[in-house]
């Protein structure tokens, strides 16, 4: 009696390996799909990293580009400060070696001037009212 219960039919066994082969399908199907989806999105994920690296690595080259340009224009500053100078002490040796004299010196020299004509000015005054 207990092997007559053990015994399944080969109507149900066919009917549960349909079921199986059935579900099996479905399963394949949805998996398929889920695939689809997941490489879709991981496509969209992918070129949405890879826009955001390109606009970081934008950004960092344009950082690096300012930066250096800034030093550039530093660096051409000093070269040009240090040519002014050298160039200053080369004409400041040339003129002494000439004996040229300065704009500082004649400068003093045009103020010398001016305070000797005020002040002959000023006597020739005193001695017209004197007579």
């Amino acid at each position: 009696m207990a092997e007559s219960r053990a015994r399944i039919s080969l109507k149900d066994v066919r009917a549960s390996v349909k079921r199986m082969q059935t579900e099996g399908e479905k399963l394949v199907t949805r998996l398929r799909r889920d695939a689809r989806v997941f490489a879709t999105r991981s496509r969209r994920e992918t070129v949405s990293s890879l826009l955001s690296d390109a606009r970081k690595l934008q950004a960092d080259l344009r950082k690096r580009a300012q930066k250096t340009i800034g030093e550039l224009e530093a660096r051409g500053e000093r070269i040009v400060a240090t040519l002014e100078e050298r160039v200053a002490g080369v004409v400041e040796a040339l003129v002494r070696t000439l004996n040229v004299a300065t704009q500082k010196e004649l400068a003093d020299l045009r103020k010398r001037v001016d305070d000797l004509e005020r002040r002959l000015n000023a006597r020739s005054k005193e001695k017209e009212a004197a007579a």
